[in-house]
């Protein structure tokens, strides 16, 4: 029961170093915030763009891995993997 308690000490120690040394978060990068500032038609395409890029970014390897597994699969009906 002692080393479990010791245990259980030391990670709270580290826990709470580790929470207290992880940096501040980041407002924004100067030319967003710029880009806001500007107006609601930026503001608006800006976060259209973000939307776009990050749907592209979660799309692009889902469909490689799906494309490669495919092409797996149709080589294997017709034959053509070799044994390993």
């Amino acid at each position: 029961m002692g080393r479990t308690r010791a245990i259980g000490k030391s990670g709270m120690i580290l826990a709470a170093v580790l929470w207290l040394l992880t940096p501040a978060p980041a407002s924004a990068c100067p030319s967003c915030k710029e880009a806001v500032a500007e107006g609601a038609v930026e503001a608006s395409s800006l976060a259209r763009g973000y939307n776009w890029s990050i749907l592209f970014m979660i799309a692009v390897p889902f469909t490689m891995m799906t494309t490669g597994a495919l092409a797996i699969r149709e080589a294997a009906k017709r034959g053509e993997l070799p044994e390993l």
